[in-house]
């Protein structure tokens, strides 16, 4: 785009105009064409100088910005409404925008497109949220250091990264198992310091199963005044569970219900799968291996952020 011509020759074009010289005369002396000159003219008559105008922007975005609450108003009521279901609402409205316009309000506004996190839409129930209110309520006395986050989560010989390049217009096609493969279950408890207790087995997890991995895993991996935490499952509230936990010398404390944003854990899961799938593991063996190897790479620092996202003073 080429620069505006300056403020100081445009003010001496006009000046020899107002000294009896012709827009064409003024244009051939100073090299401008003789429209230049009529168009500086009007523009000083009107704002007191012919200053240029900005170059570039979005010089159309008046109408728009007239129906700013609007837009605001569909996004908060509906958060994950598309931009054409949002055309199609202003147009219902007589309010008519082109896509992109719309996606220059966004961009001028700082609303960006985010991936939807899920969560249980009983967390908005009166009921969840004072029991929610009355977790954190009551565990400000809680040191950071003596938390032991408990959870399960799975993985499986086929696990695979979900986007990848190809040729526009072209599919990405890459080879999954979708006949044979193994579900694991990975448990493991989630501290400041890292995490502990590892454990898989073949298959979903059960009352007795959970049983014998507190017994032989995660007990053993105890200290004395620690505070075990998890998630309110019928499998982890078996009485064996909590007289085990203890006779270790430590506490139990189940999460409230519809929570699990509150476990720290889950991001860390999030870390875990990712490298999974990227490891793209075929047999049981190497998927075990993959784990084992991916616990170890859980630093202090890490872990005191997924306590910190999940709302736990983790300093």
């Amino acid at each position: 785009m080429s620069r505006a011509l300056s403020l100081d020759l445009r003010t001496r074009v006009l000046k020899a105009v107002a000294e009896g010289m012709s827009h064409r005369q003024a244009g051939e002396r100073f090299g401008v064409s003789a429209a230049s000159v009529s168009r500086w003219r009007r523009r000083a008559e009107v704002q007191g100088d012919a200053r240029p105008k900005a170059l570039g922007g979005d010089r159309r975005s008046g109408r728009i910005e007239a129906c700013k609450d609007l837009i605001l108003g569909a996004l908060a009521e509906t958060p994950d409404i598309t931009i054409e279901e949002l055309r199609r609402s202003l147009a219902s409205q007589g309010h008519t925008f082109g896509f992109g316009t719309i996606q220059r309000f966004f961009e001028r506004h700082r609303i960006t497109r985010k991936k939807r996190p899920g969560h249980a839409s009983e967390q908005d129930r009166p009921d969840i949220v004072r029991r929610r209110q009355a977790w954190f309520d009551g565990q400000l006395d809680l040191e950071p250091e003596r938390l032991v986050f408990i959870d399960e989560t799975w993985a499986s010989t086929n696990m695979a990264r979900r986007y990848g390049r190809a040729p526009r217009g072209e599919r990405l096609r890459v080879g999954i198992p979708h006949g044979h493969w193994k579900t694991t279950t990975f448990v493991a408890g989630l501290t400041c310091r890292g995490m502990i207790a590892p454990f898989v087995l073949d298959g979903a997890i059960n009352r007795e199963a959970f049983e014998t991995y507190v017994a032989c895993v995660l007990v053993p991996a105890l200290r004395p005044g620690d505070v075990v935490i998890m998630d309110n499952l019928s499998s982890h509230k078996g009485p064996a569970v909590r007289a085990m936990i203890e006779a270790a010398g430590a506490s139990l404390l189940y999460l409230p219900p519809y929570s699990p944003d509150f476990n720290p854990i889950e991001n860390a899961f999030s870390k875990l799968k990712a490298h999974l799938r990227k490891a793209a593991e075929r047999t049981v063996d190497g998927l075990w291996a993959a784990i084992g190897g991916l616990v170890r790479t859980f630093t202090p620092a890490e872990c005191a952020n997924y306590f910190a996202a999940a709302g736990y003073d983790a300093a």
